[in-house]
């Protein structure tokens, strides 16, 4: 490869940032910048596009798809289960691999659990947090008069 900085053909070139620029430059140029960061050596665009690859895959709470719904005081039963079995946030996170701050904000009302955990806080405390939901067929009479 070929150094930016002088010109000349070399096998080993780095990445070295100069004046803001980050440079492929040979092993004798190299010493005249520093080692640029892991964003900068790859990009502005390249570095945008990882970061929002990797928060769409750690979109792991999604609504649930079935015909089942949350049931309405989710939070309390949770916290009376989990109380019931003398466990706190932290234990209880553990033992069923979660993020303690994931159950508070279950157990407070202010996130609803994905389809997921809500199977993991059943099947691990013994509860039901689901219902059925039968589609109600709505029917109009119209009257002549």
């Amino acid at each position: 490869m070929i150094c930016e900085m002088c010109g000349a053909e070399s096998e080993a070139i780095e990445p070295r940032k100069i004046s803001g620029s980050v440079l492929q430059l040979c092993s004798n140029c190299a010493g005249l910048g520093k080692e640029p960061t892991y964003r900068e050596s790859i990009g502005h665009r390249a570095f945008v596009a990882q970061t929002l690859e990797k928060r769409q895959q750690k979109t792991r709470y999604k609504e649930m798809e079935s015909d089942d719904v949350l049931i309405g005081n989710l939070g309390s039963v949770v916290r009376k289960a989990r109380e019931k079995m003398n466990l706190d946030h932290a234990t209880l996170a553990s033992k069923i691999s979660e993020k303690k701050s994931i159950l508070t904000s279950v157990e407070a009302g202010n996130m609803s659990p994905n389809e997921k955990l809500t199977k993991k806080l059943e099947n691990f405390l013994k509860i039901k947090l689901t219902e059925k939901v039968e589609a109600v067929e709505i029917s109009s009479s119209k009257s002549s008069g």
